[in-house]
């Protein structure tokens, strides 16, 4: 069938496409929409909203998902813009001056995250929060430019005081909402099964509810005892959270308590002894909050990145480099931690050991880039068919072993027979264009009442594998 052959989408299908590429659009305008309006909920009379987060939501929507910085998805952010400050009772030319460094800050904001990587984006690397705060301040600075000529126009304030409050207060904003929105993933979903439902670890519940009974103490304490430090109060019950959770959960953490220490100073429900409406007194109160804020995202990103290095780590241990099947090792380890568990006590059990036939000859004919073809190409063949849970272990040079748990020995030798054929059946390409062909020989021990040993099994693997080779002529 040719293109023109296809047939060609009706007058309805086009409408309802035309409906499902307005749907991130719609997405931007009521993400920013709801934003807005929490934001504007939170201006103190005469200032700019103690917490904005629209500007952090858009750009994090924008860089983890490009597909809405559209033209749609900015027009609709303006839009939404346009609407929450006018449904607010602001004027037209009051919406327009303060949608335009809206913008400014995302778009340059925008422009700098888009030259680093995903890594960096998702706070995975210990410099990730130094960009986070380089680029947040250059988007809060870009804004604070629009600033100095808002703020005479509309506040009947200085060029000077109206770019320093406007950096300032999109710089906190930026740092404390944007990691949020650049981490934050979707809790899974999957609680159908019984055996699907994490089991309740006291220790573990412990280590986690610890610092957070910590932090809402500390919180606590700023209400009640007040003064200049209230505020720094929850530091150290956050740094003890950025240890212990990761930097999407610690992202949030941060985010909740920032906000709530601005929102308690601006209406007077954490005291600092000072007057906090003074203009100075604001930007320095943002600022610390923004200080304080950074510490355990960056803690966080640390531990996040030893994590990565240490979890590399483990699985140069485990796993073999070219095939990425356990060593012999971990294989034995895993091997024996499954014969010793409850449930496979009294179910049957096989272990399935295969070889391939002449590599020594194929390294020799063809080199050994094609015998590491041959090998990488039978883990393949054997992860096609392998139930979910069971083990492939590399145990030599050209020796892969398979525990299967709850299998007869019937169902072993079908599926040895299919990783077999499959196998035997791909060609190996060749540096110089040519193909060739390698077979696998397999030996099967079975059991069908355990206990047994994982070496007991494997010997009795070998014996059926020299078996099968002696059969063959090998």
């Amino acid at each position: 069938m040719t293109v023109r052959d296809l047939p060609r989408p009706s007058t309805a299908t086009l409408g309802l496409l035309e409906r499902l590429q307005a749907v991130p659009a719609v997405v931007v305008f009521g993400v920013v929409l709801s934003a807005c309006l929490f934001g504007i909920a939170t201006q103190p009379a005469g200032f700019l909203a103690a917490v904005w987060p629209a500007n952090a939501l858009l750009l994090g929507l924008f860089v983890r998902y490009p597909h809405l910085a559209t033209p749609a998805g900015w027009g609709a952010a303006i839009a939404a813009y346009v609407v929450a400050d006018l449904a607010t009772g602001a004027s037209l030319q009051k919406t327009l001056l303060l949608t335009s460094g809206n913008l400014v800050a995302v778009f340059t904001g925008y422009l700098l995250y888009a030259r680093l990587g995903d890594d960096d984006r998702r706070l995975k690397r210990p410099f990730s929060v130094l960009y986070l705060t380089l680029i947040s301040a250059a988007a809060a600075s870009a804004a604070g430019i629009v600033g100095a000529v808002v703020n005479p126009i509309l506040f009947d304030g200085t060029a000077l005081e109206g770019f320093l409050f406007w950096t300032v207060t999109e710089f906190v904003n930026f740092i404390v909402l944007l990691p949020v929105a650049l981490t934050l993933t979707a809790p899974a979903a999957r609680w159908s099964a019984r055996d699907e439902w994490p089991a309740f670890d006291v220790p573990l519940l412990m280590s986690k509810a610890t610092p957070i009974l910590a932090l809402i103490l500390s919180c606590l304490a700023s209400h009640w005892i007040g003064g200049p430090g209230a505020m720094a109060f929850p530091a150290p019950a956050l740094l003890w959270c950025a240890l212990v959770f990761s930097v999407s959960s610690t992202a949030v953490i941060t985010f909740l308590v920032s906000s709530w220490t601005l929102i308690s100073i601006s209406t007077g429900a954490i005291s600092l002894g000072a007057d906090v409406t003074a203009l100075t007194s604001v930007m320095s109160i943002r600022i610390g909050v923004a200080l304080m804020a950074l510490a355990p995202l960056n803690v966080a990103a640390v531990m996040a990145a030893r994590k990565d290095f240490q979890f590399l780590l483990q699985r140069m241990v485990t796993n073999d480099p070219m095939t990425a099947a356990l060593t012999r090792r971990a294989f034995a380890v895993r091997a024996r931690n499954r014969l010793r568990q409850p449930s496979t006590q009294q179910t049957a059990l096989a272990l399935l050991l295969f070889d391939i036939d002449g590599l020594r000859h194929i390294n020799a004919q063809h080199g050994h880039e094609t015998g590491d073809q041959a090998l990488k190409s039978l883990a393949r063949a054997a992860r096609t068919y392998l139930p979910n849970g069971d083990e492939l272990g590399r145990l030599g040079s050209d020796d892969f072993a398979i525990l299967l748990v709850d299998c007869s020995r019937e169902e072993a030798i079908a599926l040895a027979e299919r990783i077999r054929t499959v196998f035997n059946e791909t060609p190996i390409q060749l540096a110089d264009g040519h193909r060739v062909r390698a077979t696998a020989s397999v030996g099967i021990a079975a059991i069908s009442a355990p206990p047994t040993t994982a070496e007991r099994l494997l010997n009795t693997a070998e014996d059926a594998l020299r078996q099968s080779k002696r059969d063959k002529g090998i």
